[in-house]
């Protein structure tokens, strides 16, 4: 390796790193040091590089290096944490275990927020949401269910489970969005890349406008997408 790097014009020096030093950790409950870095928090990181027209000995691309200090992949400042559940390590990527105990705990935190916000919102008849509503979200299935199918398939769900009561469930309408073209925004778009004082009319912008809700509305048929309208909910009763 060293006659490669005399070939190439570069000289190796190394840099002594001697840390005389004691770092302080104060650690919580679950915490422990890392035992990748050792507490340093850090790691060396290999910066490598060729050097363009260099063909060297062993074919290596970028067979040279700047070795640093980069912060430990492992870990924040040398320390790690163990989930309280499953003792196992928590990746540093996460602020909290993955594990079927922590998850359980998520959902039931999730159902809490979601009664009280169901608890909270205004809410019209089953009946009402049919007629004025082409698409329900059950958010305790997360699905969506069309207006003019929705009576078929609570009985779906009857002869699923003998124990379903739709009485329970927690329905929203809906909010429906299809293909849309801002004028506005294609024209400052196209505009952009012009000279400062370039502009179009506001008259012409309008006309250009009329045209897109046009287009949009022969082509947009297959675009209509439905979103939960969680402020208003839907009382279902028999």
């Amino acid at each position: 390796m060293m006659n490669d790097v005399v070939q190439a014009g570069l000289r190796s020096e190394e840099v002594e790193v001697n840390f005389q030093a004691k770092l302080e950790k104060h650690l919580s409950k679950n915490e422990e040091i890392c035992k990748d870095c050792r507490g340093l928090g850090m790691k060396v990181d290999n910066n490598v590089f060729g050097i363009k027209g260099y063909k060297h000995s062993k074919g290596m691309t970028f067979p040279f290096n700047n070795q640093s200090l980069s912060y430990c992949p492992s870990c924040y400042n040398g320390i790690r944490k163990r989930c309280e559940h499953c003792n196992e390590l928590i990746a540093k990527s996460r602020t909290v275990c993955n594990c079927e105990t922590v998850r359980k705990q998520k959902d039931e935190q999730q159902e809490i927020k979601a009664k009280e916000r169901w608890n909270k919102i205004p809410k019209i008849s089953l009946e009402q949401a049919l007629a004025n509503y082409g698409m329900l979200y059950v958010e305790d299935f997360d699905e969506y269910v069309a207006s003019n199918a929705f009576e078929d398939w609570i009985e779906y769900q009857r002869d699923e489970d003998g124990y379903f009561d739709p009485k329970d469930l927690r329905i929203y309408v809906t909010k429906c969005e299809s293909l849309y073209l801002s004028a506005t925004d294609i024209v400052e778009n196209a505009l952009e890349e012009l000279h400062e004082g370039a502009e179009v009319s506001n008259e012409a912008t309008v006309q250009l406008q009329i045209f897109l809700d046009q287009w949009c509305k022969r082509n947009g048929g297959g675009t209509q997408t439905y979103h939960a309208d969680c402020d208003t909910g839907v009382i279902y009763n028999e």
